[in-house]
Parts: C-alpha cells; sequence; structure tokens
C-alpha cells in the first residue's frame, strides 16, 4: 500500500481523530462536496486535484476573474489537502473521496472583507454541480472580529439548507478563560466553532476562548498540502478546522450510504457522543471537548 511506503509523510490528525476507524468500513467521505472558503487553493497540487470539483474566485486578485482561485499565500490549499488530501503519495486528507469547491474570498493580501466572505458563504450555498451536487459542509479558517447583520443572514441561509458551517475560533488567545476573544463568524451559535489542541491534550495558548467554542482538534504541526506541489506543517486554529469539516465529511458518507436521516442536530450530537472532555477546562476553552471519531 502506498500509505506505508518509504517516505510517506502523514496529517497525524487522521489518527487523532480516529478517521480510519470510517476508512476500514469503506467511507471515505464519498458523495459530499465541501466548500473551502479561503485563500484560493493550488489547483494543480498532485495530492488535490483530483478531488476539486469547481473553482470561484471573489477577490480582486487575476483581475477578478472569477473561475481563477489562485492561492498566493498557501492558507487554502493546507486547508484543502486536511479535508479531503487524495493519499496517493502522502497520508494527509481525513477524507480523502471527498470533493472541494474551492471558493477564494481573501486574496493575496490577506484582508478579508465582509463582502466578500457573505458573497462566498452565498454562492456556496446555492451552488449546484453538473449532477445536481450540493454543499454538505463548509470550512471556514478565517474570521472578522466585526459583527454584520447581512453576514449573519448569509450563515442563516446556509443552515437552512441543512449546510454544515465549520468556522475557527482564531489564534488571538492568550491562554486564560477569564478573557473572550471573539471572530465573526465562529461566534455565532448555531454554528461549529472549532480551537486548537496539540498532540499531548494541552489546548494551543493562542487559540482563542468563549462561551461558544464547539470542539477542539489537532492544530499543532499540521503536515498538509503547500503551494506549488510542497507540503508543509503549519499551526493554528485554521488547521484543527478542516479536522472537524473532514470528520463530519467522513460521517455524512456514513450516513448517506446507511440511507439514515441527516440533520444539524443528529449530526451534531454524534459529533458530542464521540467527544471527551480535558479536565481543568471549562467549556470556554474547548466546549464540547476533543472528537474522537
Amino acid at each position: 500500500m502506498k500509505s506505508t511506503q518509504a517516505g510517506t509523510k502523514i496529517n497525524a490528525g487522521i489518527d487523532f481523530i480516529n478517521a480510519k476507524n470510517f476508512w476500514k468500513n469503506g467511507h471515505y467521505g464519498q458523495d459530499t462536496v465541501i466548500a473551502v472558503i479561503d485563500t484560493g487553493c493550488d489547483i494543480n497540487h498532485e495530492e488535490l486535484k483530483d478531488n476539486i470539483i469547481d473553482t470561484f474566485n471573489f477577490t480582486d486578485d487575476d483581475n477578478g476573474e472569477v473561475n481563477v482561485a489562485t492561492d498566493y499565500t498557501g492558507h487554502g490549499t493546507h486547508v484543502s489537502g486536511i479535508i479531503a488530501a487524495t493519499n496517493k503519495k502522502h497520508s494527509i486528507g481525513i477524507a480523502p473521496k471527498a470533493k472541494l469547491l474551492v471558493i477564494k474570498a481573501i486574496g493575496h493580501t490577506n484582508i478579508s472583507t465582509h463582502e466578500h466572505l457573505i458573497k462566498s458563504i452565498r454562492f456556496a450555498t446555492a451552488w449546484r454541480g453538473k449532477n445536481g451536487e450540493k454543499v454538505d459542509a463548509m470550512n471556514l479558517s478565517l474570521g472578522t472580529k466585526e459583527d454584520a447583520p447581512e453576514l449573519r443572514k448569509a450563515i442563516d441561509e446556509a443552515l437552512q439548507e441543512n449546510i454544515f458551517v465549520v468556522v475557527a475560533a482564531g489564534n488571538y488567545g492568550d491562554g486564560s478563560e477569564l478573557t473572550n476573544e471573539i471572530l465573526y463568524p465562529g461566534y455565532y451559535e448555531e454554528v461549529i466553532q472549532v480551537g486548537s489542541v496539540g498532540k499531548k491534550l494541552i489546548p494551543t495558548h493562542m487559540s482563542n476562548t468563549n462561551k461558544n467554542i464547539d470542539f477542539l482538534s489537532l492544530g499543532e504541526s499540521v503536515y498538509s498540502t503547500y503551494l506549488q506541489n510542497n507540503y508543509i506543517k503549519l499551526t493554528g486554529t485554521s488547521m484543527a478546522t478542516p479536522q472537524i469539516t473532514g470528520a463530519i465529511s467522513l460521517i455524512l458518507s456514513y450516513f448517506k450510504a446507511k440511507k439514515l436521516p441527516i440533520s444539524q442536530n443528529i449530526i451534531y450530537q454524534y459529533l458530542v457522543s464521540h467527544s471527551f472532555l480535558l479536565k481543568g477546562y471549562t467549556n470556554k476553552t474547548q466546549g464540547n471537548g476533543v472528537l474522537k471519531l
């Protein structure tokens, strides 16, 4: 098997989250579409190109060409790999058979505007593939300190379409539960807000804390895809979030195969029932705890 060949690198999140429990039963995220709203993606990357179903650009990069989602920072490429790298050469993707809808909301300046973000979310909600596919979940490893009614509305519209919205908590934490660090749309109660934890189950110092955190996942030194067919380890809630999104893809793949009813509440309760709480921390740090499938 290629995954055991010499030189194979791994995303430790695969074992951290117990993704192989689903793989061994044939559930790899197939029949799911994940919208990655980020800085774009290296769409020709050897581990990603076969899983990208469509691309769209809402930034001014590349003269605003709508279908050119070139990633100039590597962030979106890294996030995309954690969710759905094909694992042909390395073992990176949590859901290696999920399809990725790449939506570029952040340009090369690394600044996200409410306008670009709102358009991206609405596009993902309305998107339909050539065979009638729709988005099952959207990954937002981003955030803004300013709330906006239109952003809230766009998120609500996605949730009404039964799309799971998974958002990074942010990296402004000071290690204290006495202070709140809030980014939107992660702070909205209805979305799944993800914080970061290390392999030794110690929450990452810079991971934001607030009363609406939902889960923790591995966000430290995460190995994934990068620009120009490269690979890199990065740290942050941006890396923890796609681990949860990938897990949701696996769960949805399983539910669809078994023809089980799917709703926001059913899948959320599944996640809660497969999570454990860390001692010594309140829900402001960990929400329902660390997800283990």
